[in-house]
């Protein structure tokens, strides 16, 4: 402020906050998704693990296996993984179904797991 009185009494006011200007590219680097492979083929897997994780229907459920509702297939019981390459066979409201029914061959690879027969590893109190 100034006061007229006294010349040599001055104090000068600043703005209390300084204008600033946009900032770019200055957010917080957001993880990676971890999609894709999860359990390659001959993988001992339990009932309930993943198996591979997709954006978009790229690899399909097979014999046993589970596909979530963000496509993320999860194997249904214990066994081994076995990734095949198999025609395709849609559904007749599936996009694809015109192209098959045409005569296009449509490969996919689909994800199954084979359970492994239970070994008998204990007997019956009778058995003894």
């Amino acid at each position: 402020m100034f006061f007229p009185e006294n010349p040599c009494n001055q104090t000068v006011r600043w703005a209390s906050k300084k204008a600033s200007g946009s900032t770019r590219n200055k957010r917080k680097s957001t993880p990676g998704k971890a999609r894709g492979w999860k359990k390659n083929e001959g993988d001992h897997v339990e009932k309930g693990m993943i198996l591979f994780r997709q954006l978009g229907l790229k690899v399909y459920p097979g014999e046993n296996v589970g596909c979530g509702k963000d496509l993320t297939l999860f194997a249904l019981e214990q066994g081994r993984v076995i990734v095949t390459v198999e025609k395709l066979s849609p559904y007749p409201n599936s996009p694809l179904y015109p192209a098959v029914k045409a005569g296009r061959v449509v490969l996919r690879k689909f994800y199954h797991v084979i359970p492994e027969p239970q070994r008998e590893t204990f007997k019956l109190v009778s058995q003894i």
